[in-house]
């Protein structure tokens, strides 16, 4: 198994998240006096970037799709999650993806893949175009990290897989992989978990591409 470490600077974040107890307050607050404009705690959605660069122009006349994107069971949902301890985990009731989290990671994928410029053309399901080469696609791990406070980081873990699509059925295994990445996160905030994820995604999407280049892909 492929990893990305990094450790966290021990500069950042030095504050832990702590949503509820603030919450409770300004509800609170709220509720007693009647006032305030604006919440505090207000419900934010998030997307991942897509590559600045344009898909790449070739010669490639084979054609990808990514048959299925799937995220294990504990991150499915659309609230961010949050590692508390080694098997404590929560869900924050004010952050999270505008959509579900396989969507929200599936277009990024196939852009990236389209920048990489291995493929001809990389379709999702549903297209009319028959594929010679079929990518699936599992999501293991998506959280941020809160184990060490005072070292917040996002992390993402991508099970990917690619093989050829035959008259008869799947065809040969190209490429089996299991890359994991950690960034740290600049402070304690959705904000700055979602810009972790992001560097996570880049780091191991320029991974695999430069692993399809290295394929005798036509």
């Amino acid at each position: 198994m492929i990893m990305f470490k990094e450790r966290a600077n021990d500069e950042m974040g030095k504050h832990a998240l702590s949503f509820w107890p603030c919450a409770l307050l300004c509800i609170g607050f709220v509720a007693l006096w009647g006032c305030g404009s604006e919440p505090k705690w207000k419900s934010r959605s998030f997307a991942f970037a897509l590559p600045a660069q344009p898909p790449s122009a070739g010669s490639k006349t084979n054609i990808l799709m990514l048959r299925r994107l799937t995220i294990a069971p504990l991150f499915q949902g659309r609230s961010f999650t949050y590692r508390m301890a080694e098997n404590a985990y929560e869900h924050d009731p004010y952050a999270g993806f505008f959509v579900l989290p396989e969507r929200a990671i599936e277009h990024p994928v196939c852009a990236w893949l389209r920048a990489g410029g291995a493929f001809g053309s990389v379709i999702e399901p549903g297209s009319g175009l028959t594929p010679s080469l079929v990518a699936e696609v599992s999501i293991n791990e998506l959280y941020g990290d809160f184990r060490k406070p005072a070292q917040p980081a996002g992390t993402l873990e991508i099970h990917f897989i690619l093989y050829e699509v035959k008259p008869d059925g799947p065809g040969r295994v190209l490429i089996d992989k299991v890359c994991a990445h950690q960034t740290p996160m600049a402070k304690a905030t959705p904000a700055a978990l979602a810009a972790a994820w992001d560097a996570d995604l880049r780091l191991i999407m320029a991974y695999i591409n430069a692993e399809l280049k290295k394929l005798p892909l036509n």
